[in-house]
């Protein structure tokens, strides 16, 4: 029994001892696998860690060249303020020195910089100006010597536009009271397409208007000077052609009627000087009536009714039913309308189409329009189309015997009555004609010598 047991012991013993073995195996084994890892581990590690030195001396290098960059930019930064701080300086001073009175404002109308010219011709110091609003310390005057409001102030205003605007029909009254006339034109600033400020250049006419008066005083005198000796011309003529004096054959009547004609021309010619001249110097009479419109535009179709049968232009007129007699100068509103249905149906050529319309713009104005199908405005001439002896390049050949002088006088005219004139020309379009509005207050004018 107990070598039995003995064995059995032995055995238990041999078979623990070759478990023992084979789980030492294993853990070998897995240490084996482990140290590989180890190795394979430390390896890359070992990669990684040239790669890193690598990186690392990469990034110095890099370092380095974004220090010599910082460096140099920071060196070009300072250069470039400098210059560009000279260039301020230097256009600042160009802007103070300017000959001509300048102000700069910002988007709110406040002055930002005001030059010595312009403080000598307001006598104002850009101590006591520059930070306010321009309206409030230099308030502008119109020629009859009313203030200006703020929204009427195109000066104000002009930094709303994207173009300049020209406005000489200013005037500023010192301290002392002189009051003298301005040419100014403002000039928006744009940056990025938005509006941060505006430029007004102010320039004293007062030299320029009494030239301008002196010349025109001349004009008035010669043209007086030469109204007589046409009257004659013309009044001999006619009892000529009438036979008051004898018969005259086919030859020496063509002749004569030549002589009337040219001289009718000149008297026509005369009329229109002397009209400009009065407006401009002050002296044309106004003396405004109950004027009914549509009777009086009605008389001055007729007068035109033998250009306008003899062209075969087709004219239509419609006065709106609204529209009642106004308080007007009826001698000036004739102008008005001879010179406007005149040029329509000048222009026009034959088989054309005018319509003339006159209807009320609102509870306060009067709107008169006439339409063409004639030979419209150059776009790159509609801008001179108001100023005295203009007449546009395409409409010279066509009529040789205009003036110049009929638009001016009729802007004249209708500017002094308060009104306004302005037109609508597609030149270019298959469609071209002209479309000429004016529009008149209906209280009417007040009785004035000037």
């Amino acid at each position: 029994m107990r070598k039995n047991t003995a064995i059995s012991t032995s055995d238990e013993i041999i078979l623990k001892l070759k478990l023992l073995a084979r789980e030492k195996e294993a853990v070998r084994r897995k240490l084996a696998v482990t140290a590989k890892k180890l190795a394979m581990t430390a390896t890359r590690l070992a990669i990684t860690a040239k790669e890193k030195e690598g990186v690392r001396r990469k990034l110095a290098v890099t370092a380095a060249k974004l220090k010599t960059s910082y460096e140099t930019l920071e060196k070009k930064v300072l250069d470039r303020t400098k210059s560009l701080e000279m260039s301020r300086v230097k256009e600042e001073a160009i802007l103070l020195s300017i000959g001509d009175g300048l102000l700069v404002t910002d988007e709110k109308g406040n002055i930002i910089i005001i030059n010595a010219t312009a403080e000598r011709l307001f006598g104002k110091k850009s101590k006591d100006v520059v930070g306010k609003m321009f309206s409030k310390v230099i308030p502008l005057e119109n020629e009859k010597g009313m203030a200006i409001s703020f929204e009427k102030n195109h000066v104000i205003t002009a930094p709303t536009t994207s173009s300049p605007t020209a406005n000489p029909s200013y005037f500023f009254m010192r301290e002392d009271k002189t009051r003298f006339p301005m040419a100014i034109m403002a000039t928006p600033v744009v940056l990025n397409g938005m509006v941060i400020g505006g430029i007004k250049i102010f320039r004293d006419i007062t030299h320029e208007r009494e030239i301008d008066k002196a010349k025109t005083e001349f004009v008035s005198l010669a043209s007086h000077q030469l109204r007589t000796p046409l009257s004659t011309v013309n009044w001999y003529a006619e009892m000529l052609l009438a036979g008051d004096v004898g018969v005259l054959n086919e030859k020496q009547k063509k002749y004569l009627d030549e002589v009337y004609r040219s001289n009718q021309r000149m008297v026509e010619l005369v009329n229109a000087l002397l009209d400009v001249a009065s407006l401009e110097v002050g002296t044309f009479l106004i003396e405004p009536e109950p004027t009914d419109i549509c009777k009086l535009t009605q008389s001055v179709i007729d007068e035109q009714r033998p250009q306008i049968d003899a062209k075969n232009l087709t004219f239509s007129f419609l006065c709106g039913k609204d529209v009642s007699s106004m308080q007007a100068d009826p001698k000036l509103l004739r102008m008005v309308m001879q010179n406007i249905l005149s040029n329509a149906v000048k222009y026009t050529p034959e088989g054309g189409n005018i319509a003339l319309s006159i209807d009320l713009a609102g509870k306060k104005n009067l709107l008169l329009k006439i339409t063409d199908t004639g030979y419209g405005i150059p776009k790159n001439q509609q801008n001179k189309i108001f100023t005295k002896l203009f007449r546009a390049d395409n409409v010279r050949d066509k009529d040789t015997d205009g003036t110049g002088l009929g638009l001016y006088i009729v802007k004249s005219i209708v500017e002094n009555c308060g009104g306004k004139i302005w037109f609508k020309s597609p030149y270019g379009n298959v469609k071209c004609g002209t479309t000429f509005y004016v529009e008149l207050p209906l209280d009417g004018l007040k009785k004035s010598t000037q």
